[in-house]
């Protein structure tokens, strides 16, 4: 008789002891899991440190793009003059001649394929907000609120009119990516 009693307080035991397993495990699911939305510090500089290279690294002789590369429509309004310009020191002249209009525009044109849409930038040039001139609400309630906010510097220089020799610059140009 005391054999049978014994046998019932094992099963006790292995059904208790399953319960808290499966609590063990429905708990640490739910605070692993609490951690996948983090925004990516690494995916944010990497995409800034790319959108400033793309502008100082590529010419503009060697996009093809109908607003702003060459034969494109900022080409055949006079806008843009040097084929050599690197698309950074393009942005630099616009700057300098105060066509800031036209300076987010090439810049919109530009980055459009580049830029992950779960994703916001802002393009500055000597403390000058280029891209975007007018944010909206949730732009600026977004960039206030991120916990990665990743800038990427460089100067920018050029020749206005390489015939008289007229320079622009340095100017500090600054891209800020961060995850919406």
């Amino acid at each position: 008789m005391k054999k049978r009693c014994m046998a019932k307080k094992g099963y006790f035991f292995l059904i208790d002891s399953m319960l808290a397993l499966g609590i063990l495990v429905i708990g640490s699911f739910l605070v692993f899991s609490a951690y996948t939305k983090v925004p990516s510090k690494q995916e944010s500089t990497i995409l800034s440190k790319d959108v400033m290279d793309f502008f100082t690294s590529n010419k503009l002789k060697d996009i093809n793009n109908e607003y702003g590369g060459v034969g494109g429509e900022l080409w055949e309004a006079g806008n843009i003059t040097n084929a050599e310009n690197t698309l950074l020191q393009q942005v630099g002249e616009f700057y300098t001649g105060n066509n800031l209009g036209i300076a987010e525009k090439f810049i919109v044109n530009l980055t459009e394929n580049i830029v992950p849409q779960q994703y916001l930038f802002e393009f500055w040039m000597d403390d000058v907000l280029l891209h975007p001139q007018n944010p909206s609400q949730s732009h600026i309630y977004s960039k206030g609120n991120t916990s990665v906010l990743i800038p990427s510097k460089k100067i920018v220089y050029g020749f206005l009119d390489e015939e008289t020799g007229d320079l622009f610059g340095p100017y500090t140009a600054e891209v800020l990516v961060w995850q919406d």
